[in-house]
């Protein structure tokens, strides 16, 4: 199977940095894994600065070309930003910054009152029987799992008789409800893994080069620990 140099070249690097960067599992420390990191971070830090560029030009400079001359505020706000970075200067970079706090926090009201407040509210209240029993057990859950977690942030008044019981089911179900979440998101970083790890075993001629960069990292990483050398070398 014929590939392009630079396909080749890219998919060997990536797959060594990956794994330099899945030694930090083995639980010490060590210098291929913060090379991994650094490079990681400097590639991802070259990127965004590329992009950024690339949308102030077409966003900002083609438009004032075009005669659109209030984008020149725009520009002239963010380079005040830039001086968030000197300290002798950073005062300068809070005008931008309470601006476009207060412009998105404005643009966004709106959207959250109704997304995270009406329609949870509106999506809570609701008929319980609909002739469908299992919908009946799905919405019968939800009105007492919101009235016996509600009850639990009853701060105001000594929670007593049957508030006590009611707070400590709403309770046990926060933690149902967290641990739900944990689970999700386990499920989902996993997920990421997965897809991760087929990506770089497909097509086959991808397999060796992945057993090779596995097994020199694993090694790389104990002869650090071994020696004395992956903490020495890193806190360098």
């Amino acid at each position: 199977m014929a590939v392009e140099m630079f396909e080749f070249t890219a998919t060997v690097v990536g797959i060594f940095i990956s794994f330099c960067m899945y030694t930090t599992l083995y639980g010490k420390p060590n210098p291929i894994r913060s090379w991994a990191e650094y490079s990681y971070l400097a590639a991802g830090t070259g990127v965004s600065v590329v992009i950024g560029l690339w949308y102030i030009w077409n966003t900002a400079i083609v438009n004032i070309q075009a005669g659109d001359l209030i984008l020149i505020a725009s520009l002239i706000l963010g380079v005040m930003m830039l001086f968030r970075v000197y300290p002798k200067y950073n005062y300068v970079s809070r005008l931008p910054i309470a601006f476009s706090v207060g412009v998105q926090l404005a643009l966004s009201l709106r959207t959250i009152i109704f997304t995270n407040f009406l329609r949870q509210i509106n999506a809570t209240i609701v008929k319980l029987w609909t002739g469908v029993p299992m919908e009946f057990l799905y919405r019968f859950t939800i009105a007492v799992s919101v009235i016996t977690i509600l009850s639990f942030f009853l701060y105001t008044m000594e929670i007593t008789g049957p508030l006590l019981y009611s707070s400590k089911i709403g309770e046990y179900l926060m933690y149902l409800g967290f641990g739900a979440i944990f689970a999700q998101t386990f499920m989902g970083r996993l997920g990421l893994f997965v897809g991760y790890m087929e990506n770089i075993t497909t097509p086959a001629w991808k397999q060796p080069y992945t057993v090779v960069a596995a097994i020199i990292c694993l090694i790389a990483a104990i002869i650090f620990d071994k020696t004395g050398l992956g903490e020495k070398l890193s806190a360098g």
